[in-house]
C-alpha cells in the first residue's frame, strides 16, 4: 500500500502480517528532516495492524536508513539484498539430468502455490504468493513452473521476461528435498531455460543473511553486482 503525501511516499506491505507477522515498509521519497516522523507513524500503523516485526529500507538517497536511533525508532541492520548476476554463455555448467523442469497451466495454480508458499516461507523477504501473484505468473511475460525429481513436484521456479535481460525471481525446493544437490539442479535447470530463450545473461536478488542460497548462487558463477536495499528492522520507543 502506497502512503503518498507532498514530497513523501512509503509502501506498507501489510500482506505478511497474517501468515508470518512481519510487515515492511519501503520509503521511495521523503525529507530528511520528516524521515524520523514518517518512520514512525508507518511502522507504528503495521504494528497496530498486527506485525510482531517491523523491516524496512529506503532507496531515496537523500533519506538513507542507518543503523541506531532515529527519534524514537531504533534500526537495527538484518541483511542487505544484494543483485547478482551471471552470463549464460557456453562455458557455463549445465544440469545433470536428475531432474525437469515442467511449465505452470492454469489448471496446476493451486499446487504451485502451495509448493511456492512453502518453499519460500522462511525466506527473508519474500512474498506469500495468493490469486493475483499467480496470475502475473501465468502472463507472457513470465515463465514459472514445477521442479520434477522422480516424475514428483518438489519445487518452482520464476522466471521474468520482460526486457532485455530476464530475471530468475524465484526458486525453491520442499523441506523435505533440500540438501540433496537439487537446489544446484534447479538453478542450473532454470539457466538453461534461460538460454534456451535465447538469453545471454541474467540476474537475481537474494539476501545477505541468506547464506546457502548465496553460497550456491556464488559457487554457480554469480558475482555480486550491487547492494539493491539495506533493511532494518525497526522498533519504537514509547513513553
Amino acid at each position: 500500500m502506497k502512503q503518498p503525501g507532498g514530497d513523501v511516499e512509503v509502501e506498507r506491505f501489510a500482506a505478511e502480517i497474517a501468515p508470518k507477522g512481519k510487515g515492511y515498509l519501503a520509503v521511495r521519497r521523503c525529507p530528511p528532516d520528516e524521515l524520523a516522523h514518517v518512520l514512525e507513524r508507518e511502522a507504528g500503523a503495521l504494528f497496530s495492524a498486527g506485525a510482531r516485526r517491523v523491516y524496512a529500507a529506503s532507496t531515496d538517497p537523500g533519506a538513507p536508513l542507518h543503523e541506531g536511533k532515529l527519534g524514537r525508532c531504533r534500526l537495527t541492520h538484518v541483511h542487505d539484498m544484494l543483485l547478482l548476476r551471471r552470463e549464460l554463455g557456453e562455458a557455463r555448467p549445465g544440469p545433470g539430468g536428475l531432474a525437469v523442469l515442467e511449465p505452470l497451466r492454469p489448471a496446476e495454480g493451486e499446487a504451485w502455490l502451495k509448493i511456492h508458499n512453502v518453499g519460500f516461507f522462511d525466506v527473508p523477504n519474500s512474498t506469500t504468493y495468493g490469486p493475483e501473484e499467480l496470475e502475473t505468473c501465468l502472463d507472457e511475460d513470465h515463465d514459472c513452473g514445477f521442479f520434477l525429481f522422480e516424475g514428483k513436484a518438489v519445487g518452482v521456479y520464476e522466471l521474468a521476461l520482460a526486457g532485455q535481460e530476464p530475471e530468475i525471481e524465484g526458486i525453491a525446493l520442499r523441506p523435505g528435498f533440500r540438501g540433496r544437490g537439487l537446489g544446484r539442479e534447479l538453478l542450473l535447470s532454470a539457466m538453461d531455460r534461460l538460454a534456451e530463450l535465447g538469453f545471454q545473461s541474467c540476474f537475481l536478488r537474494v539476501a545477505s543473511s541468506n547464506m546457502p542460497a548465496l553460497r550456491l548462487y556464488r559457487e554457480s558463477g554469480f558475482a555480486e553486482e550491487q547492494i539493491h536495499s539495506k533493511w532494518f528492522e525497526v522498533t519504537v520507543e514509547h513513553g
